[in-house]
């Protein structure tokens, strides 16, 4: 597992395959994953599903960079997560999805550490953005557990969302 970017206690970061298309499949045909997530709360489509995997295979550039499966230290798929640039605003942003099995155990508050992390050793970026959708609670308490900050409420994609923003010197030493 060479190209493993990253590993927690529990996780590990990898890029995707195409042999990972069965997993996405089964995380992303859950309502209850997609509810915060486009194209909202209903099965992704085969079809959506793979253009998905074939976007996070393509920007898998080798730079540990770009949406990752995520994995535990035995193999089993837990979700995905990830660091990309987005557009408005612009900024690298934090991404994760959890399938509905791994809910609840702190794989996201771990993942999401971690990258975070990982990001400011690897970049030189002063700071990085998460936001969720505005109902989507858990995954805020995740990014304030993180460190991240509430940075603005506003529409993103359609939908209302709460967008959180960390800088580079909140995590630095004094």
């Amino acid at each position: 597992m060479s190209d493993i970017i990253l590993e927690t206690e529990r996780l590990r970061l990898a890029p995707f395959e195409l042999a990972d298309f069965p997993s996405l499949l089964e995380h992303h045909s859950d309502p209850d994953v997609n509810r915060y997530h486009s194209p909202g709360p209903r099965p992704m489509t085969r079809e959506e599903v793979k253009t998905r995997l074939l976007e996070f295979i393509d920007r898998n550039d080798g730079s540990g960079f770009g949406r990752r499966k995520l994995i535990t230290r035995t193999g089993e798929y837990v979700g995905r997560a990830g660091i990309d640039w987005m557009s408005d605003p612009d900024g690298y942003e934090l991404a994760y999805s959890l399938k509905r099995s791994a809910w609840g155990k702190g794989y996201a508050s771990e993942i999401a550490g971690a990258l975070t992390r990982w990001f400011f050793e690897n970049s030189d970026s002063s700071f990085l953005i998460a936001y969720a959708h505005a109902d989507h609670h858990a995954s805020q308490h995740v990014m304030k557990k993180t460190g991240f900050r509430h940075w603005f409420d506003r529409e993103k994609h359609g939908v209302p969302c709460s967008f959180y923003r960390i800088e580079r010197v909140d995590l630095e030493p004094c």
